[in-house]
């Protein structure tokens, strides 16, 4: 199978976060669509190897930052490729909380809306969170919001090794 054939999907790039008890945490994901307009609900796929992944399934909600194509590199491998078990990734990030009591990440921001979550699906890996989008506000009007496509060939990044993109180049 030529997996490449799958570049072709057409995803965004988001910052998730999410705050439970006291513990912040945030990742870049490529995986959130909107599902239906009434209720506007959407879906967010979530690897369960980031700590992410136990926040947003503990406290029940999430907040999703559109990100634009004006990023800061230092940003996206901040939230793609380290992890917040190692590392505080608000130390340097801009935030404010939401109506669900998460941290928006405004840093990059193109619009963001606030999550509460309805359903799980277990893909494996992944759980997918099907959630009711309780608010939702839009930063900055002129930002372009970044697609996968451009996150790899333009700002020349490559999913991490979480990511449903993910391809092992060794094999």
């Amino acid at each position: 199978m030529d997996i490449t054939s799958l570049f072709n999907i057409s995803y965004g790039i988001y910052y998730i976060s999410a705050e439970h008890q006291g513990q912040k945490s945030a990742c870049l994901v490529n995986t959130v669509f909107q599902l239906t307009a009434e209720p506007i609900r959407v879906a967010v796929s979530v690897s369960k190897q980031n700590q992410t992944h136990d926040t947003i399934l503990n406290k029940g909600s999430v907040a999703v930052t559109v990100v634009g194509t004006e990023a800061e590199t230092a940003n996206l491998g901040l939230l793609g490729y380290r992890t917040g078990r190692e590392v505080d990734k608000f130390a340097a990030l801009h935030t404010k909380t939401d109506c669900l009591g998460n941290p928006v990440i405004l840093d990059d921001c193109v619009s963001y809306f606030s999550c509460k979550v309805e359903k799980t699906v277990d893909l494996d890996t992944h759980t997918v969170f099907i959630c009711s989008v309780e608010d939702g506000e839009v930063v900055d009007k002129e930002a372009v919001p970044m697609t996968y496509n451009y996150y790899r060939q333009v700002k020349k990044l490559k999913s991490s090794k979480f990511a449903p993109t993910y391809v092992d180049e060794s094999k």
